[in-house]
Order: structure tokens, then sequence, then C-alpha cells
């Protein structure tokens, strides 16, 4: 878990990673695998699974 809420829950935004192929926050911190999202062209982002920096 890379950040919590006063309330000690998983806050994804709260975490410092971005996406190596798009840049996108992928809330994942650097080093472990991002998380399935879109990139710039609509469809999901080819870094998908790569480790975030």
């Amino acid at each position: 878990m890379c950040a919590c809420d006063p309330a000690h829950r998983f806050d994804p935004a709260r975490c410092a990673g971005d996406c190596p192929s798009c840049g996108a926050i992928v809330g994942a911190p650097p080093g472990q695998p991002t998380t399935i999202h879109q990139g710039p062209d609509g469809g999901t982002c080819p870094g998908t699974g790569r480790p975030a920096v």
C-alpha cells in the first residue's frame, strides 16, 4: 500500500507512479505494475502492467 487517507483506506490517487508509456498517473507506486488504463488513442494503453516510474 503506498498511501492512506485518515481512515487508513488505500487511495490510488496518492500514489506517485506514472505510466512509462503515456505518463498517466496509474495508482501504483514506482516499480510496481501499472493498473489497466486508457491510452491516448482511447484503447488500453500498451504500458499497462509495466513497472510504474
